[in-house]
């Protein structure tokens, strides 16, 4: 659970750091959190230029690929799960029709 942190702590981080990996970690909010406080204090006029916090808004490759023996899932996808690079989990096909 992430911890609770005032828009003035908040915003100490953003101005010490200028990172959103590093401002996650210290603060222990996940990365949407962030997103969602930063626009917020840009909305309040607390925080002038959210484009200078490095990997705020960083691309998420949406493929999933499939290999022969695996599913390759891009770690931008599992950043913000529970789930670490060498995890095993099962898997379960579901089939829909298109009518």
């Amino acid at each position: 659970m992430a911890a609770k942190i005032s828009d003035k702590e908040l915003l100490k981080v953003i101005e010490r750091y200028m990172d959103a990996d590093k401002i996650c970690e210290i603060t222990d909010l996940k990365l949407k959190t962030l997103q969602s406080r930063v626009g917020r204090l840009t909305y309040k006029n607390l925080l002038k230029h959210p484009s200078r916090i490095k990997g705020l808004y960083k691309p998420k490759p949406k493929i999933v690929k499939m290999s022969q023996n695996a599913i390759i899932i891009p770690k931008g996808r599992i950043e913000d799960t529970d789930l670490k690079i060498g995890d095993m989990f099962k898997v379960c096909l579901l089939y829909t029709s298109d009518a």
